[in-house]
């Protein structure tokens, strides 16, 4: 019996990968609407467009699909909070780090299965925050802030009395605070305005000042 060709395959295999996706961001608005235990199978199906059965020859589960659905959302958050691709376009420090930050914000605000997961249930949510993957990736984010603020002491462009840890911990706050306020919708908005508000503020206190001038010069 002959084997398809791979002009053949791999058409299937999109279709499958886009069924797949349906599936996760279908799954992403049942969680965070009716909450993960209330959310049934059929109910992410519905949604999908997908029958039950469907659902079923991809995934093992709603559990199955709660996993994949925050691995695939905490590595595309990720992916926009690189650091280091930043300062490979070249460019300051601190408009390295200010751009990461609005990256990252920006995707938790505008990205549906980002908004999804911030809705999720608070067992849910207290899962997330103390799965490895979230851990390594706050850890890594704080560990590249604190590298790159040396850096920038090092260079001039920072203050040189600045504590590196301390900033960096400072920024992570920040960030966490702008994260929190889009779970509350009746909270304040966080508007492009908003952020670049704080990250002026933060940043006008850490940049290097230009020394004064001489009396009579």
């Amino acid at each position: 019996m002959s084997q398809p060709s791979p002009q053949a395959v791999a058409p299937r295999r999109n279709r499958a990968e886009r069924t797949r996706r349906r599936i996760l961001e279908a799954a992403g608005h049942c969680f965070a609407s009716s909450g993960y235990a209330k959310t049934t199978v059929e109910a992410i199906a519905a949604r999908a467009g997908v029958s039950k059965g469907i659902v079923y020859h991809h995934y093992r589960g709603k559990e199955q699909i709660l996993e994949r659905v925050l691995e695939e959302t905490i590595s595309e958050w990720s992916s926009v909070s690189q650091l280091d691709e930043e300062l490979a376009r070249g460019g300051a420090v601190l408009e390295a780090i200010a751009q990461v930050h609005r990256n990252a914000v920006a995707f938790g605000r505008d990205n549906p299965m980002a908004r999804a997961l911030l809705q999720f249930d608070q067992d849910v949510l207290l899962t997330l925050a103390g799965s490895r993957e979230v851990r390594e990736a706050a850890e890594r984010h704080r560990g590249d802030l604190v590298r790159e603020l040396r850096n920038g002491i090092e260079s001039g462009e920072l203050r040189e009395d600045l504590d590196p840890e301390l900033c960096a911990s400072i920024l992570r706050v920040h960030y966490m605070g702008l994260i929190d306020q889009l779970l509350d919708p009746s909270g304040i908005e966080v508007t492009d305005e908003l952020i670049e508000a704080g990250l002026d503020l933060l940043f006008h206190g850490m940049a290097a000042r230009a020394p004064r001038p001489v009396d009579g010069a």
